[in-house]
């Protein structure tokens, strides 16, 4: 058959058509970052199949000021950018982030889930203005966008993994629009180049901000994991600091705490962290165990405490060892080579002075080299819980010239009355968890029955800042030189009312003690409402200063028979057990200084926090019963909820320092995704 409008045979197989020019096609690039802003004047280039051809040049140019890309007679080909990875990163480096995050779940051990995943939709202003618009939406990382390696300080070790979150894709292979996506514009949202930072004030002033990220700390030096593993601290800087779609958090057995922290230039994130394990050495000694690590700003070290979970010999000597001895550094000390001294009268804690000095002769390059050379320039910041606090003071008194800030949490008595006194330059803020009893030992028992006589339990098993005041003020020889606290006090106090009964001197009315008894006063019963109240006694000296006059008349006011029942001399009259060891827990700390820090954050929330409920239920207990209290006590109670509500003013530097106000509102949102505790 040789019909040829109908070919069916092998011959004549090509047939002529007419046909007009070839459709041709555009696509636009818009590129900003997550608060909306252009990323303006930056270098491009875009290939297709035509281009790796060598039909056509290769596309480049540079974005407009509105930060888009426009190429136009394309053919109907996958369309691919990409941007130069240095200019690219040091724009991303100075752009800020969103305040609040996805918070994506992380995957649960043996999921398939990736770490790093898609941003969820919905979540993002830019998506929505896009949608709106009619445009395409896509959110980037740098790592998807860049041709190759960007320049950074330090420098990143190309044959090392890189930071998996800006990096997802390590060919480098640019951000590729499909054919059948051309003919409209695609608006890529990119993620600031950023790393996270904890927010830390040096200053001399107490700051809710410092207090709850280096409790956190302070339970990261508990970590045993591998520097591999989640919750390890290596891991939390290394990858957590370094992860833009989530919060950091520290793990605590069942819980987690999302950290305050505020996104910083790349260049200025967290360097390795190192981890120094005395158990962990060749051959092992002892059990003391701290990490530092320092970024652009700061240099952060965190002492570890007993540990509860394998307690054992070694933490149990070194706790119990109260003996007070010279303050000598080294373990041993080589016979013609005098022992390192802290240069201080007076004397320190044997157990806590000898676990120091294991740690500072096996790792001696760290203390004596690469500490002080890499907190150069840089705030310091010490902080410990019990044990560590113990030891964070030693290592602080060390390093008195580099002005060392330090936190601690439910630490023991370290140095002598006589000692303390030659740390005043150590700035150092000690909280106290209520019935919390490891702050009262090592005992001392002179100087506790005299401040016991004085202030009843908040002179000793709280160690108030007023005790501290009455011991400097009196001479050593009366008492020795006894063990004693060293820096400002943080207490975390749960306030009680008492309701008091009158006898009667009316004559025809007995009491107990018969006709024409005295009138007397007798403390009755508790009143229900005993919520946990925030004091931090340096931030308003005159309320502390009444209160403690308040406290002293209440205690003047009691029969000794009252008195005996209400505080028994060495027991703990509050809830918890004998030894308030249930306090003592760090996630006990943490748990009060979240519910403190969320209230500074909102004080007005509604609904309100079950914290700001109880407070304001004891407030109204005070107006209910206010003419049956002891008016002294009453008095007191008033004055600690004016410290209470002064503790919001150590936010204000938070709320004023850069990226401070984002810092916060993101905590507050991730709260609610936490799980780490009841609000």
């Amino acid at each position: 058959m040789s019909d040829r409008q109908h070919q069916t045979d092998i011959f004549c197989t090509y047939k002529a058509v007419t046909a007009g020019p070839q459709k041709k096609h555009w696509v636009e690039f818009q590129l900003v970052d997550e608060l909306g802003e252009p990323l303006a004047n930056l270098p491009w280039r875009a290939v297709n199949q035509a281009v790796r051809d060598g039909c056509v040049p290769e596309f480049t140019g540079i974005t407009d000021a509105e930060g888009v890309i426009r190429l136009e007679d394309l053919y109907p080909l996958d369309m691919t950018l990409l941007m130069p990875a240095t200019p690219l990163a040091e724009v991303l480096q100075q752009r800020r982030l969103r305040a609040v995050r996805p918070e994506p779940d992380r995957p649960g051990f043996g999921e398939s889930t990736p770490l790093y995943g898609e941003q969820r939709s919905g979540f993002s202003p830019v998506e929505k203005t896009a949608h709106e618009q009619g445009h395409d939406y896509h959110y980037l990382r740098i790592g998807q966008l860049c041709d190759g390696l960007p320049v950074v300080r330090p420098e990143l070790a190309k044959h090392k993994p890189l930071p998996a979150y800006h990096f997802p894709d390590a060919s480098f292979s640019g951000f590729t629009a499909p054919y059948e996506a051309l003919d409209r514009r695609h608006v890529l949202e990119v993620c600031p180049f950023r790393a996270w930072s904890l927010v830390l004030h040096k200053q001399k002033r107490y700051s809710l901000a410092n207090a709850y990220n280096l409790g956190l700390m302070s339970i990261l030096s508990y970590s045993n994991e591998d520097k591999t593993r989640h919750g390890a601290p290596a891991e939390f800087f290394a990858r957590q600091c370094l992860d833009m779609s989530r919060t950091p958090r520290v793990w605590d057995g069942g819980k987690n705490w999302p950290c305050v922290v505020a996104d910083v230039p790349f260049d200025d994130r967290y360097e390795s962290c190192e981890v120094l394990n005395s158990t962990k050495v060749a051959i092992p000694q002892g059990d003391t165990q701290l990490f530092y690590v320092r970024n652009a700003t700061h240099m952060l070290v965190a002492w570890r405490g007993t540990d509860f979970d394998r307690i054992h010999a070694p933490d149990l000597a070194t706790d119990l060892t109260f003996r007070p001895v010279q303050p000598g550094l080294k373990e041993a000390c080589a016979p013609k080579e005098p022992c390192t001294a802290l240069g201080l009268e007076g004397r320190v804690h044997l157990g806590f002075r000898r676990a120091f000095a294991v740690a500072q002769n096996l790792f001696s390059e760290h203390f004596d080299k690469l500490l002080p050379a890499r907190s150069a320039g840089r705030d310091l910041f010490i902080c410990g819980h019990s044990l560590g606090g113990a030891l964070g003071l030693i290592h602080a008194a060390t390093l008195k010239d580099s002005s060392p800030l330090l936190y601690t949490y439910g630490m023991p008595r370290t140095f002598t009355l006589a000692a303390i006194k030659g740390l005043a330059e150590v700035d150092h803020y000690r909280h106290v968890n209520d019935t919390d009893t490891i702050p009262s030992v090592p005992p001392e028992a002179d100087l506790d029955n005299y401040l016991y006589g004085l202030y009843g339990p908040l002179g000793t098993t709280l160690g108030f800042a007023w005790s501290m005041g009455q011991a400097l003020a009196n001479d050593l020889v009366e008492f020795g030189d006894p063990y004693a606290h060293h820096g400002e006090l943080a207490m975390l106090y749960r306030v009680e009312q008492h309701m008091q009964s009158r006898g009667s001197d009316y004559a025809a009315q007995g009491s107990k003690d018969g006709l024409g008894a005295p009138y007397y006063n007798t403390i009755k019963t508790r009143l229900r409402e005993r919520p946990n109240l925030y004091l931090v006694p340096s931030l308003n000296k005159m309320e502390n200063k009444k209160s403690e006059q308040s406290q002293l008349r209440f205690m003047g006011s009691l029969q000794p028979d009252a008195r005996a029942r209400l505080f028994p001399p060495y027991k703990n009259v509050k809830p918890g057990g004998l030894l308030g060891i249930g306090n003592h827990m760090m996630g006990e700390y943490m748990a009060h200084i979240t519910r403190r820090l969320l209230a500074a954050i909102k004080p007005d929330r509604e609904p309100p926090l079950a914290a700001q409920s109880r407070i304001k239920r004891f407030k109204d207990q005070m107006v209910n019963h206010g003419s049956t209290a002891p008016e002294d006590e009453l008095e007191r109670n008033r004055l600690f909820l004016v410290m209470h509500e002064e503790v919001c003013a150590a936010l204000e530097v938070t709320r004023q320092a850069e990226g401070g106000p984002e810092a916060l509102l993101r905590l507050d949102a991730s709260v609610s995704t936490s799980g780490a505790w009841n609000v």
